[in-house]
């Protein structure tokens, strides 16, 4: 009797704990460029998301200093350097494509 009442509960944990971890490995399995800026980025933006989040959307180098600014406004506390390595960084790794040259 126990066990029935408690089943629903069960399988609703075991569900959302699966999803959790299946987001986490898909984000876990898309990295980041090597390059100077990234131990920046990854201990400052995935604090509060996943770093597909940030390879989602190329942006222009004016772009990213805007969304770090933006994260910045939202609780992200980052030195004056640390603001500069990562906006560097993400221009530098995850710009925009230039349109092709005929």
């Amino acid at each position: 009797m126990v066990m029935s009442r408690c089943l629903p509960g069960l399988v609703l944990v075991v569900c959302s704990l699966s999803g959790a971890f299946a987001a986490a490995a898909v984000s876990q399995a898309i990295s980041l460029p090597d390059a100077d800026g990234k131990e920046q980025v990854l201990g400052a933006c995935t604090r509060c998301h996943g770093v597909d989040i940030i390879v989602a959307q190329p942006r222009s180098p004016d772009q990213w200093a805007e969304v770090v600014s933006i994260m910045v406004g939202q609780g992200a506390v980052l030195s004056d350097d640390e603001y500069s390595k990562i906006v560097a960084y993400l221009s530098a790794n995850l710009a925009v494509e230039p349109p092709a040259q005929n």
